[in-house]
């Protein structure tokens, strides 16, 4: 496909008495004419000036032939995203042979997504997206007449706690889908999806998997966590006795997710007292650490026999 396209400039008409013309009238971009007195080919020289004893003439218009090349979905960052239920003004432009563009008309344009958590693009292209768990790629498509072209966006998880079937209930949706599914039963804080005695929420915050029965102890070496799960009495040889401490796993990032950890010991089952000691960080992994603070030597007149980890949110 060509395109011609004249670029105004100024045009004059030449007159005298053996001649009157006027390039812009005869064709828009200059032509041949002749009279006793002159012959001219305006096209010859097409934005330039000519002149004698019987004419004075400039010709009003310079062309240039361009291919097109295809069309472009405009990328003004890179990579292009949207927050989660937020919308995002989508313009192609078309690509010409020499490399220059020219920006196409919203109403010759049809729109589509192809994949992803997209709700639509409507006919100006504005793009609006759904909710996700996590960050999420989509991909959508835009065709002018034979052309077209597509562009990968990612939807960004930017609204907390909102997917679905786990919106507001505290657990991060992404971990819910990771083991539950995108819509799965049974997956809200206070559920025991495994049966195993343990609720979710306390699946969550010592980091092991809600799915699965056979969840151990803690257990961790030299600064690194060799295996998540229940909490563990830790000892070691000191001078003079044994350090007894209550062992657990504690998530890294457990401000930002509400979760509260309080370690209580007793005597007797009956009578619980909360530790005050600050935990000390003994190992960890990617996602959790495993934290201790020091058994009491008495709990209401009574030897601290027992120890639990309270886990609590918001």
């Amino acid at each position: 496909m060509a395109f011609l396209f004249l670029l105004p400039l100024t045009a004059w008409a030449g007159r005298s008495a053996d001649y009157s013309i006027d390039p812009i009238v005869i064709d828009g971009g200059g032509t041949a004419a002749s009279s006793t007195a002159y012959t001219i080919n305006a096209s010859t020289a097409p934005g330039t000036a000519g002149a004698s004893a019987h004419y004075a003439l400039r010709s009003g218009y310079a062309g240039q032939l361009l291919d097109l090349a295809g069309i472009a979905i405009d990328e003004p960052s890179s990579p292009m995203t949207i927050h989660e239920s937020g919308t995002l003004q989508l313009a192609v432009s078309l690509i010409y042979d020499d490399a220059t563009q020219s920006v196409l008309s919203a109403n010759d344009l049809i729109w589509s997504v192809q994949s992803g958590p997209l709700t639509g693009i409507d006919s100006s292209g504005l793009a609006t997206a759904g909710l996700v768990y996590q960050d999420t790629s989509a991909l959508v498509q835009v065709v002018w007449g034979s052309f077209s072209d597509r562009l990968n966006l990612t939807v960004l998880e930017t609204i907390p706690n909102n997917f679905g079937r786990y919106a507001a209930d505290g657990l991060p949706d992404d971990w819910q889908a990771q083991y539950f599914g995108s819509n799965g039963l049974n997956a809200g804080p206070n559920d025991n999806f495994d049966g195993d005695g343990l609720t979710n929420l306390q699946e969550f915050a010592f980091g092991t998997n809600p799915t699965e029965t056979s969840t151990g102890s803690l257990s961790y070496a030299a600064g690194f966590i060799s295996q998540r799960g229940l909490p563990a009495v830790s000892l070691r040889n000191i001078t003079g006795g044994i350090d007894f401490r209550a062992s657990f796993i504690r998530r890294k990032n457990h401000l930002a997710a509400g979760l509260t950890y309080q370690v209580q010991f007793s005597g007797d089952l009956n009578h619980w007292q909360s530790s005050t000691a600050t935990p000390t960080i003994v190992a960890s992994d990617a996602e959790t650490e495993a934290v201790t603070v020091p058994y009491p030597l008495f709990v209401n007149g009574k030897k601290a026999r027992f120890f639990r980890v309270a886990v609590s949110q918001p």
